[in-house]
Formats: C-alpha cells, sequence, structure tokens
C-alpha cells in the first residue's frame, strides 16, 4: 500500500504520463480509502484542465 506522500507524487506524475498498470491499481485502492490523497488529486485535475484553457480565454481577450 502506498503513503500519502506516493501517492501524491503519482497522482502527478499521473498528469503527465500513463501509470504502469500496478501503480495505477495500488494508487486506485490508496485513493478509495484516503480522502485528502483524493481531494488532492481532483485539485491537481482541475488545475490541469484549467490551465489548458488559459490560451483559449487569452485568445478571447484579444479579440
Amino acid at each position: 500500500m502506498y503513503s500519502c506522500e506516493q501517492a501524491a507524487r503519482l497522482s502527478s506524475k499521473a498528469m503527465e504520463q500513463p501509470l504502469a498498470p500496478k501503480e495505477r491499481i495500488l494508487l486506485g485502492m490508496h485513493l478509495m480509502m484516503c480522502k485528502g490523497c483524493t481531494g488532492f488529486a481532483q485539485q491537481i485535475e482541475f488545475l490541469r484542465r484549467a490551465s489548458r484553457k488559459i490560451p483559449e480565454v487569452l485568445e478571447k481577450d484579444a479579440d
């Protein structure tokens, strides 16, 4: 079982590259039991989606 520190690192890593099957399973198990890490994973996913929209927003403002 992963520690919260390991789960946070893997959640961040998952935003940039696919995880190995074992990592995905162990991270998923940790997230099912840890609300704090689940919240962290949701926050970084939100930030990732929001940052991808920045160029779109800047284009609209430039017009």
